[in-house]
C-alpha cells in the first residue's frame, strides 16, 4: 500500500446482512432438491422370492442359494448399488444375507439372481419350536429386501408376505 491511502471497505454488518437470505435461500433450494429425489413419482420395484437351494453348512450356520426376480415398473433403469434381506417364518427371522455389485435393471423390465444366504442353529431351534407348539397347515413368511440406490438415496425396502400352504 501507498502511503497516504486509505481503502474504503464495505462495513461488515452490511455485508452479512446481505448473505444470510441469499444462504438461507441456497440451503432451501438444497432441500427441495432433496425432497424432489426421494419421490421421483416412479413405481416402486417389487422382488419375488423364487427359489431357496442349501448350499453346504459350515458350523452351526446352514448356507443358501436365495432366487430372487426383481422387477423394474419404472420408465428409468434401476442402478441397485447393493441389497440386504432377511426371510423371516412365523415371524422369526429363518435366512438372512446382503449382495452387492448389481447390475443395472433397464426400465420395464426384470431380472433373476442368486445371492448367498446364511442361517444359525438358534434361529432354526425358534422357527422349530414355533411349529411344534401348533400343528399348522400353513407358513407365514415374509420377505424383506432393502435396495440401495446409490450414495444419493435413501434405501428402498420392498417387503413381500404371504402363506405357505404345507398340505400340498
Amino acid at each position: 500500500m501507498w502511503a497516504g491511502s486509505t481503502l474504503s471497505s464495505p462495513k461488515r454488518g452490511s455485508a452479512m446482512a446481505v448473505m444470510k437470505p441469499l444462504v438461507i435461500t441456497l440451503m432451501a433450494l438444497n432441500v427441495l432438491s432433496g425432497c424432489a429425489l426421494l419421490s421421483s413419482g416412479q413405481p416402486p420395484p417389487e422382488v419375488q422370492l423364487s427359489n431357496v437351494e442349501p448350499a453346504g453348512r459350515e458350523g452351526l450356520e446352514q448356507r443358501f442359494m436365495i432366487s430372487l426376480r426383481i422387477l423394474n415398473h419404472s420408465s428409468t433403469p434401476l442402478n441397485i448399488s447393493g441389497l440386504s434381506y432377511s426371510l423371516n417364518l412365523e415371524g422369526h427371522k429363518l435366512i438372512s444375507g446382503v449382495a452387492g455389485g448389481l447390475q443395472p435393471i433397464p426400465a420395464h423390465s426384470q431380472v433373476a439372481i442368486k445371492v448367498p444366504a446364511s442361517t444359525n442353529l438358534i434361529s432354526g431351534l425358534k422357527i422349530i419350536g414355533a411349529f411344534m407348539e401348533k400343528s399348522k397347515q400353513s407358513v407365514d413368511f415374509e420377505l424383506e429386501t432393502r435396495l440401495s440406490m446409490g450414495w444419493w438415496r435413501m434405501p428402498v425396502t420392498v417387503i413381500e408376505s404371504g402363506s405357505l400352504d404345507l398340505s400340498q
